[in-house]
């Protein structure tokens, strides 16, 4: 990234806040308790199990083609394989407690938010990320205290297509009305966040304190806070 870039892009989940990526590793008591009210007989366990199930078997069937499934979806998955009959009501209450509890333990990474606002003087921001939901991002965005200063969010769920699909950098591009090379991509998974954005001709940074990737270590950064430096050091 030789010249300074006119935006930045971010991802969200592992970029601007912490998430724990394993489902089964959190709790889901109000979730289990409705599904028990709509004739699951599982204790939480199976619960937490068999909709983790359902969810990867959607993620897999959605690997090569990249179209995102919603919550919903995975809410009627869940239902059909634990045999459970039940109307959409039922289900979209059910779905919406489960992100309810699933984001409890979301939390900002500490100083991103000041971060933005700060590189919001020289930079176009946008947000570009994979959710079943189109209302947790921009919602935690307000949360975070930076909806207004981000100009561009696409969303996999209102979008249609997930990353790493061409199509979804494509309609950040075309939003923020730049070419590929005038935008830098920051995120923490490597083929969603780095490489494809590389291959769509923008720069790219990816977040791997780990050094598990196959990313140039310049290209590395060990935080997203990290960036801003970056960007301090190319505009002199």
């Amino acid at each position: 990234m030789a010249a300074v870039p006119s935006a930045v892009l971010f991802d969200f989940f592992g970029t601007l806040v912490h998430y724990e990526p394993d489902r089964e590793r959190l709790a889901y008591p109000s979730t289990h308790a409705l599904a028990q009210e709509l004739g699951f007989r599982g204790d939480h366990d199976a619960f937490s199990e068999q909709w983790n199930s359902e969810s990867t078997r959607l993620e897999l069937a959605t690997a090569g083609s990249h179209r995102e499934f919603s919550m919903l979806d995975a809410a009627e998955a869940f239902c059909h394989a634990a045999g459970l009959t039940v109307g959409k009501p039922a289900t979209a209450e059910l779905a919406a407690e489960y992100l309810r509890e699933w984001q409890l333990h979301v939390r900002p990474v500490a100083g991103a938010a000041a971060m933005l606002h700060r590189l919001a003087g020289s930079f176009r921001l946008g947000v570009v990320s994979n959710t079943h939901d189109p209302r947790m991002v921009p919602t935690m965005l307000g949360d975070m205290g930076v909806d207004s200063i981000i100009a561009v969010t696409v969303l996999s769920i209102d979008h249609g297509f997930r990353k790493p699909h061409p199509s979804i950098y494509a309609a950040a591009l075309s939003q923020l009305g730049l070419a590929a090379t005038d935008v830098l991509f920051v995120g923490d998974s490597f083929i969603a966040d780095y490489e494809a954005p590389m291959r769509m001709g923008m720069g790219a940074r990816l977040i791997d304190n780990d050094e598990r990737s196959v990313c140039p270590a310049d290209h590395r950064l060990r935080s997203v806070l990290d960036v801003e430096v970056e960007l301090a050091d190319l505009s002199g």
